[in-house]
C-alpha cells in the first residue's frame, strides 16, 4: 500500500446490484496518481453480493474503504446524501459503481478547486464507452463552446461566467467527472430526492448559487453505457417527463433554486420545447402511450387530451398510425 500523501477528498460510490462491475470502479480509484482519503461505498439495499465483493476487494488490496449498508432502497440521490453526511473530508468526488476515474482525475480536480478561490465545483469532461466504441469529450465538449460561457484561468482551466444559466436547460456534467466542497453541498441542501433521473442536474443548480464552477478541459472519467442502461422503449418519453418535473420544481421554487426574470423565461421556453418533444416521443408508442404520457406532464395533469391534439395534431395522428402498425404487425406474426 502506498504511503504517499492522500488528498483531502472522499470518493463516494453509491451502488445497487453492481456485483459484476464495482471492482472495476474501485480499481480505477486505487490507480489514481494522487490517492483519496477513502472510498465511501453506500449500498442501496442490494440483493446480490455487491457488499461482499467490496469487502473482499478491500481485504485484498488494503485500500481504505468504508461501507454503509442501507436497509431500504431509496435511490441514488438518497445514497449520495447519506455519504455526504458521513464523509469527513473537505472535498467529495462522485463515482458511480459502473464507471471509472482516469488516473489523474482526483489530482486535477482537487488542484483546480484549491487554486480557484470562490469555486465550489471543479469538473472535467468524460469519454462515453459503449460496447462498440469510445467517444471522447462526450458530455461537455460536444455540446458547449467553452469560450462562449467561460473565461480561461490558466493551465487548461476555465471559470464559468454564469453556471446556473449554463445548466438551466440540462446538466452537461458527468457526475463522475466532478469534485466539490462538501460543506457547500450540505449547505445547499444536498441532492434533491424523489426524482427518477436528473437529481444530479438539480444538485449542480443548487451549488451554482454557492460559488463558481471551474472546468478542466480534458476527459477525467469513463462513462459506461452497457446493456443495463441503453435505450429501451419509452425511455425517451420518461426522460422528458423527468426533465419537465425538474423545470416545474425550478419555476415553483420547490428546490430553493432561484431564477431571475430572464432565467424564468428561458425555463418556460424549455418547458414548451420539452412538451412538444414529449408529444412526438409518446406518439411513437401508439395511442395508448400518447394518452398515458399526456396525463403525466408535471404541472399540467388536468390538461385535456383534446388540448394536446389541438396543439400538435400531427403527433396525435402519428399515435393512431403507430397503433395501427403495431396491430398489423401482431396479426402478421400470428
Amino acid at each position: 500500500m502506498s504511503n504517499q500523501t492522500r488528498l483531502d477528498v472522499t470518493v463516494v460510490m453509491p451502488s445497487f446490484n453492481r456485483s459484476a462491475l464495482i471492482v472495476r470502479a474501485l480499481d480505477s480509484v486505487r490507480h489514481q496518481s494522487a490517492l483519496p482519503h477513502e472510498i465511501l461505498v453506500v449500498d442501496d439495499a442490494s440483493s446480490d453480493d455487491t457488499v461482499a465483493q467490496v469487502e473482499a476487494w478491500r481485504d485484498r488490496t488494503g485500500f481504505p474503504v468504508r461501507v454503509e449498508r442501507l436497509a431500504k432502497n431509496g435511490g441514488v440521490a438518497a445514497a449520495r446524501n447519506c455519504a455526504m453526511e458521513l464523509a469527513t473530508t473537505r472535498y467529495i468526488s462522485f463515482l458511480d459503481s459502473d464507471d471509472e476515474h482516469l488516473p489523474d482525475t482526483l489530482a486535477r480536480l482537487v488542484a483546480a478547486l484549491e487554486e480557484s478561490p470562490g469555486a465550489v465545483v471543479a469538473f472535467g469532461d468524460a469519454t462515453k464507452v459503449t460496447p462498440s466504441k469510445r467517444t471522447p469529450h462526450a458530455m461537455f465538449g460536444a455540446k458547449i463552446d467553452i469560450a462562449s460561457i467561460a473565461d480561461p484561468v490558466g493551465a487548461g482551466r476555465y471559470r464559468l461566467r454564469d453556471a446556473k444559466s449554463a445548466f438551466l436547460k440540462a446538466s452537461l456534467i458527468a457526475t463522475c467527472s466532478a469534485c466539490f466542497i462538501r460543506e457547500e453541498a450540505l449547505a445547499a441542501g444536498g441532492m434533491p430526492v424523489g426524482y427518477k433521473m436528473g437529481s444530479d442536474w438539480l444538485f449542480w443548480l443548487r451549488l451554482a448559487q454557492r460559488g463558481d464552477f471551474v472546468f478542466v478541459n480534458e476527459d477525467v472519467s469513463l462513462v459506461h453505457r452497457h446493456p443495463d442502461n441503453l435505450t429501451r422503449p419509452g425511455a425517451a418519453a420518461d426522460t422528458s417527463i423527468a426533465k419537465l418535473a425538474g423545470y416545474t420544481a425550478i419555476l415553483d421554487g420547490a428546490l430553493g433554486i432561484s431564477v431571475d426574470p430572464a432565467q424564468r423565461r428561458l425555463v418556460e421556453g424549455f418547458v414548451d420545447e420539452r412538451i412538444a418533444l414529449l408529444r412526438y416521443q409518446s406518439s411513437l408508442l401508439g395511442l395508448e402511450g400518447y394518452r398515458r404520457y399526456a396525463k403525466l406532464i408535471p404541472g399540467r395533469p388536468h390538461q385535456s387530451l383534446m388540448a394536446h391534439v389541438l396543439a400538435d395534431p400531427k403527433s396525435a395522428m402519428r399515435s393512431v398510425f403507430c397503433s395501427f402498425k403495431r396491430k398489423q404487425g401482431s396479426h402478421s406474426s400470428d
